[in-house]
């Protein structure tokens, strides 16, 4: 008896618990968006639980979920409480430049930037959809890398409606008075964590990518309140939003 050979199939990635997934189309000057969400197992919390949310969400959502819904089975030893995950892509036809940006840098090369009017849909329009899924809106975490990471240092500079920050490789040489426009004093309690690959500015690289100074602006972050920095050894700027994703979780999902 012949029998055919077995062959592969297309299927989406295996994800503990699922998730839900919504497209918002674009709306004035903001993009269109495609939302992920996962939630833990088990009852929701009275106040709703922790959310940690992600933007370049088509890259890092699936790890980081899978990651939060495996570590938050022994929290006692790997410190990850139950949290949401929510992902956020651009839509493919997005200038991502402009669209993460906030600053006239980018109005020089033509496209005008419109961070300032995302920011807005997520406050107006995103973060009321995670509360209405169970999200506690008093523990939201923002995520961003590169230009995304930058817009999450945008958002902080804005007293953006977010608990806790995470920047992961933040292009600060796009705009570099984001450092400046950072908050001061005590009213911010360790809300800002960063993380830089210790190869994204290292010897061998082109003189144009040691420009963009990598490590030496997010030290610079050091001097505002509330920053806390960690320079992951034998990262470059691809791999570090991923080595950084266990830190990230337990940031966000702390109390």
């Amino acid at each position: 008896m012949t029998m055919s050979a077995p062959v592969f199939t297309d299927a989406s990635p295996p994800l503990t618990g699922g998730c839900r997934t919504l497209h918002l189309p674009a709306e004035a000057e903001a993009p269109g968006l495609t939302l992920w969400i996962n939630k833990p197992s088990g009852e929701r919390p009275p106040q709703g639980w922790p959310a940690l949310i992600m933007l370049d969400g088509e890259a890092y959502f699936t790890a980081a979920a899978e990651m939060a819904q495996r570590l938050a089975r022994r929290s006692t030893k790997t410190r990850i409480e139950p949290l949401m995950i929510v992902g956020i892509a651009l839509d493919d036809s997005a200038d991502r430049q402009a669209t993460f940006g906030f600053s006239s840098l980018e109005e020089r090369s033509g496209a005008p930037p419109r961070g300032q009017h995302l920011l807005q849909r997520l406050i107006l329009d995103i973060l009321p959809r995670m509360e209405m899924e169970g999200a506690d809106t008093a523990n939201l975490t923002l995520l961003g890398h590169s230009m995304s990471g930058l817009f999450v240092l945008e958002a902080r500079a804005a007293a953006a409606p977010f608990a806790r920050y995470v920047a992961v490789g933040p292009s600060i040489w796009s705009n570099p008075s984001v450092i400046h426009a950072q908050p001061s004093g005590s009213t911010c309690a360790d809300d800002l964590t960063v993380f830089v690959g210790s190869e994204e500015e290292t010897e061998g690289l082109t003189q144009d990518h040691l420009a963009r100074r990598m490590i030496s602006n997010t030290r610079s972050l050091l001097a505002k309140a509330g920053v806390m920095l960690s320079v992951l050894n034998d990262e470059d700027h691809g791999s570090t939003p991923y080595a950084s994703l266990p830190a990230a979780l337990r940031f966000a999902s702390r109390p």
